[in-house]
């Protein structure tokens, strides 16, 4: 056994070391000057007791693994609920398979207990790794590849490079598009200080007020051929269509130096905004032809059903009256096991004895349903919830159904 606590600052070299092994792919070659630029920036998060902290695991005073905490507020169904994530777990290669991972994930679940979030995320380097903690699934992730030319033409008026004159614009609209969409974690201005230096930002100014952006960045795809690049869009926000349209009719004009431009989303219906709907992959199954490539990625894992159901409150569920025993099983977060019967009032729920129907399932798949992730009666058909009286199931369906799923555009 060991201790987790807060990464001292002599340890961050060895943390430096230890990311780099675990997660090879991820970084590139630094230079010493840059590797002491990124410790100084750890640090002074540190030392400002800011979102981000950095914790180690030790034994014998000896560093053996890290993570990364992040703590923010996320939008729930409308509801605003502090929230926190987990990033960058490693452990040094010599010690893999001692419980370093689960000990420290033990210490993160304790942490965020205790400062009353009920709800965490991740980004999993294997999901069944964390599957087995107690997290779900969340929505799939779209990676499209257009010609710039199967792009809608239009106007180009308001659209412009984004510099730092226009992070508050930035960072009011992306809080704006988080106010309104389930799922988004709301940012600091502190992210689009680092995001105007890290992508190239074009954005769509109604006015003074920026209404829509993007982050991209080119990408060679023939070192030896100077004209061959991609546009890879990782962040793209907008408020409206007339935003959406502006920005599109950008990209379409980089028709000439850009072979595809590829942008990564949540919408599941995005091929009907390009002229031919397929991403250039040679690719045929059956009849069909390949529009876009999907992910799995980011996790939710509610931490304290109750405190979460409570915060919920607000929030309507489709109108739907029924009382519900959750008999949960969590058995990485102890505290979070066991039944709870929650009453929905003409959908809206509240924590009270009695129930009409029991429901039986594991926390993993109730923080995919109460995210709205996937259905009810999905997870019925496949076997991952058991339930007391069937005639419920069509209510149920409806119950948990969420016109939109939810969108977490957020890295750590």
């Amino acid at each position: 056994m060991g201790n987790v606590r807060l990464l001292a600052d002599h340890d961050f070299k060895e943390y430096v070391r230890l990311s780099h092994e675990a997660y090879p792919a991820m970084y590139r070659p630094m230079s010493d000057e840059q590797i002491d630029a990124w410790i100084k920036r750890m640090q002074e998060q540190q030392g400002k007791k800011a979102e981000i902290q950095y914790y180690g695991y030790y034994r014998d005073n000896r560093l053996l693994g890290a993570m990364r905490i992040h703590t923010f507020k996320i939008n729930i169904h409308g509801v605003e609920m502090l929230s926190g994530g987990v990033g960058n777990v490693c452990v040094d290669l010599t010690h893999k398979k001692e419980h370093i991972a689960k000990e420290m994930m033990e210490y993160c679940h304790e942490y965020f207990l205790g400062k009353g979030a009920p709800i965490l995320l991740l980004w999993p380097f294997r999901h069944d790794f964390y599957m087995k903690m107690g997290y779900g699934y969340a929505r799939k992730y779209n990676k499209y590849m257009y010609k710039p030319e199967d792009l809608p033409r239009g106007s180009k008026e308001g659209v412009g490079f984004m510099g730092e004159a226009d992070i508050d614009g930035m960072l009011e609209c992306f809080n704006r598009y988080a106010a309104k969409t389930h799922g988004m974690i709301y940012k600091q201005r502190r992210f689009f200080e680092r995001f105007i230096q890290r992508y190239k930002v074009v954005g769509y100014r109604a006015g003074d007020r920026i209404e829509g952006f993007i982050g991209f960045n080119f990408k060679k795809l023939d070192p030896d051929h100077p004209l061959l690049q991609n546009i890879e869009i990782e962040y793209m926000v907008y408020e409206n269509p007339l935003a959406l349209r502006r920005l599109l009719a950008f990209l379409q004009t980089q028709l000439d130096q850009v072979e595809r431009v590829v942008f990564m989303t949540y919408d599941d219906d995005f091929h009907y905004l390009s002229k031919d709907p397929r991403d250039g992959v040679p690719h045929i199954f059956y009849i069909n032809q390949v529009s876009n490539v999907q992910g799995v990625g980011i996790m939710y894992r509610i931490l304290d059903k109750e405190k979460f159901l409570k915060e919920l409150a607000p929030h309507n569920f489709n109108g739907e009256s029924v009382r519900i025993r959750f008999n949960l099983e969590d058995s990485f977060v102890p505290e979070n096991h066991g039944p709870i019967a929650v009453h929905f009032k003409e959908g809206y729920p509240k924590i009270e004895e009695g129930f009409d129907v029991e429901v039986s399932l594991k926390i993993e798949y109730l923080s995919s349903l109460l995210m709205g992730v996937v259905d009810f009666r999905k997870l019925w058909m496949y076997g991952l919830v058991e339930l007391s009286d069937e005639s419920y199931l069509d209510q149920l369906d409806r119950l948990f159904h969420v016109q939109r799923k939810p969108e977490t555009i957020e890295e750590f």
